[in-house]
C-alpha cells in the first residue's frame, strides 16, 4: 500500500477525473428538487431570515411541530448550511443579474441542486486517490471512479436536491481519511477523518455508526493503547463539536437533545424484529429498491471484497464493517426503502465503498474478462435514472400506486417506471428537438402550484432542454450548450485515461 506523498501526476489525474464527473453531472441534472424540499426551506430560512424554522408545513406533518409553533425540518443542519453558497448564487443571479425561470425562486433551487453535483463530483475525487493507494495502479484507479461516477446510483443521485450525496461524500471521506491516518500514522488526517464523520452525522445522525466502525477499527489496527488514546481523541474532537451543535439545534427546534424531528412520527421507527427480514430482501432483490438492480456493479464489488479478506483482511473489514451497519441500520426501519425514492436511497454512502476493491481486479484485465461488460451493463441501467425524472416519469404515464406495490410490483417500479417514460417520450423530444413538431404550452406557475412542475413530464430532465421548452434558450444554443457540456466531460476522461 502506497502511503508517500500522492505524486503530481497522480494529483492532476484525480482532479480531471473529479472535474469530468462534475461536468457530466451538471450536463444531465435537471435541477430538480425531487421531493426533498425542507432541506431547501431551511437554508432558504439561514439566508433570508437568519432562522432555521421553514416557511409553512412542507409536507404537511404535525410531528414537524417546534417548541414554537413553527415547522422544522427532521433534518441534520449539515445539507443546509452546505448549501449557502449555491442558495447565494442562484440568488445573485435572479436578483442581480435579473434573471428569471418559472417561478420567483426557480434559479435558486437549480443552484441548490447543483451542490449535489459538486459533492458526489469530490465522492469521485477521493475514490479514485482511495483505490490508487490500494494498488499503486492508475489505470485501474481511473476505470474504479469512472464505474462509481456512472455506473451506480450515484449519478442519478447527483441530479436531485436530497441530502444523499453530501453524506456520501462525509461517509466516504471519513473512511478515507481514517485509513490514510492511522496506517500513515498522520495525526491531521485522522482528525480530517473526525470532521467528516462529524459533518455526516450533522447530515443524518445515524451516519455517526460509520464512525463507530471507523474508531474500533483503529484501535484494532493500531494496538498499542498509548497511540490508540491519540488517534481516538484526534477522531473524536470534531465529533464531540458536531454532536454538541446536534444537541444544540434539536433543543432550539423541538426543546430536547434527542429529538431530531422523528421521534413523535410515527412511520419513522424501527420495524418489529420479525418484520426485519422484510427490509434486508428488499434492499437486495425488491425491483423497487434492489442495491443490486440499481447499482449492479456493486455484486461485483462483494464478491472481489471477500476476496480482500485474505489480500488485505484488516482494510476489508473496515470497509465491510462500515457498509453492514448502514445497512443492517437502514434495514431495520419501518420505511427501509425511504419512501420518495429511485432505488435504495439511503444505501448511497456505502455504494462506492462497495465498489472500491474492483481495483483489484481491473489491474488484472486478464483474470475478469467479463467486468467491463458487467460496468457497461451498470452504466446502462443508470440511463432511464438520469434521463427522465422519477417525480415526473409516474404521474405523466399516469402511473399512481400504493408504497408496498412501488416496492414489490416490477411493472410500477421506479426503474420500470422510469425507462417507460424514456421509451414514450424519448421519440417526441427528438421531433420538438429537430422542429418537427410544436412542444405542449407551458402555463405559468400560479402560488405552490405542484402541476407546474408535472407540465414538463413529456420533458428528458436536463436543464439545457428545459430552457428550450421554456424559450430561454433558442433551438441552436440549446444543442451548442449540450454538446460542449459532453465535449468537455468526454476531453477530461480522456485526459484522465491517458499518462503523462
Amino acid at each position: 500500500m502506497n502511503l508517500s506523498p500522492i505524486p503530481a501526476e497522480i494529483r492532476r489525474t484525480g482532479r480531471l477525473l473529479c472535474f469530468a464527473a462534475f461536468v457530466a453531472y451538471l450536463a444531465t441534472t435537471g435541477g430538480s428538487m425531487a421531493t426533498d424540499t425542507m432541506s431547501y426551506e431551511v437554508t432558504k430560512a439561514i439566508v433570508e431570515q437568519r432562522s432555521v424554522a421553514m416557511s409553512g408545513k412542507v409536507l404537511n406533518l404535525e410531528a414537524h411541530v417546534g417548541v414554537d409553533g413553527r415547522y422544522y425540518a427532521p433534518y441534520g443542519i449539515g445539507h443546509a448550511i452546505y448549501s449557502v453558497p449555491f442558495y447565494l448564487a442562484g440568488r445573485f443571479v435572479e436578483v442581480q443579474l435579473g434573471v428569471s425561470v418559472g417561478r420567483s425562486d426557480a434559479l435558486r433551487k437549480a443552484a441548490f441542486v447543483v451542490g449535489s453535483a459538486v459533492a458526489t463530483a469530490l465522492v469521485i475525487w477521493i475514490v479514485f486517490l482511495f483505490a490508487w493507494r490500494l494498488s499503486e495502479h492508475r489505470s485501474a484507479a481511473v476505470t474504479t471512479a469512472l464505474a462509481v461516477a456512472f455506473g451506480t446510483l450515484l449519478w442519478p443521485y447527483a441530479k436531485y436536491g436530497f441530502n444523499a450525496p453530501l453524506a456520501t461524500l462525509a461517509v466516504v471521506g471519513g473512511v478515507y481519511a481514517t485509513w490514510l491516518g492511522v496506517r500513515g500514522q498522520r495525526p491531521g488526517v485522522v482528525a480530517l477523518a473526525g470532521a467528516a464523520f462529524g459533518g455526516a452525522l450533522l447530515v443524518r445522525p445515524e451516519l455517526a455508526l460509520a464512525g463507530v466502525v471507523a474508531a474500533v477499527w483503529s484501535a484494532a489496527e493500531v494496538r498499542e493503547w498509548r497511540r490508540a488514546a491519540r488517534v481516538w481523541a484526534a477522531l473524536a474532537a470534531p465529533a464531540v463539536v458536531a454532536i454538541g451543535v446536534m444537541f444544540v439545534y434539536n433543543y432550539v427546534r423541538f426543546g430536547d437533545i434527542r429529538d431530531t424531528g422523528y421521534l413523535r412520527d410515527a412511520g419513522a421507527g424501527f420495524s418489529a424484529w420479525h418484520a426485519r427480514w422484510e427490509g434486508i430482501a428488499g434492499l437486495l432483490v425488491s425491483p423497487g429498491r434492489s442495491l443490486f438492480l440499481y447499482s449492479p456493479v456493486t455484486l461485483a464489488g462483494i464478491v472481489a471484497l471477500a476476496g480482500w479478506f485474505r489480500r488485505d483482511r484488516s482494510t476489508a473489514m473496515l470497509l465491510a464493517g462500515v457498509c453492514a451497519i448502514l445497512f443492517l441500520f437502514y434495514a431495520s426501519l419501518e420505511y427501509w426503502d425511504a419512501d420518495r425514492s429511485y432505488g435504495p436511497r439511503y444505501l448511497l454512502p456505502i455504494v462506492p465503498l462497495l465498489c472500491l476493491p474492483l481495483v483489484s481486479w481491473f489491474a488484472d484485465a486478464t483474470a475478469h474478462r467479463l467486468l467491463p461488460w458487467a460496468v457497461a451493463g451498470s452504466v446502462l441501467v443508470q440511463i432511464p435514472g438520469i434521463a427522465m425524472d422519477f417525480t415526473k416519469a409516474g404521474p405523466a404515464l399516469g402511473v399512481s400506486h400504493p408504497l408496498l406495490e412501488r416496492r414489490w410490483n416490477w411493472r410500477v417500479s421506479g426503474l420500470t417506471t422510469n425507462t417507460r417514460a424514456l421509451a414514450h417520450y424519448l421519440p417526441d423530444n427528438i421531433r420538438y428537438v429537430a422542429g418537427l413538431a410544436t412542444p405542449p404550452a407551458v402555463r405559468p406557475p400560479v402560488g405552490r402550484d405542484t402541476g407546474f412542475s408535472e407540465q414538463f413530464g413529456y420533458s428528458l430532465d436536463f436543464w439545457w432542454l428545459y430552457l428550450f421548452y421554456f424559450g430561454k434558450f433558442s433551438r441552436l444554443t440549446m444543442i451548442a450548450v449540450a454538446l460542449s457540456l459532453a465535449g468537455l466531460a468526454g476531453w477530461s476522461i480522456a485526459r484522465a485515461r491517458s499518462p503523462g
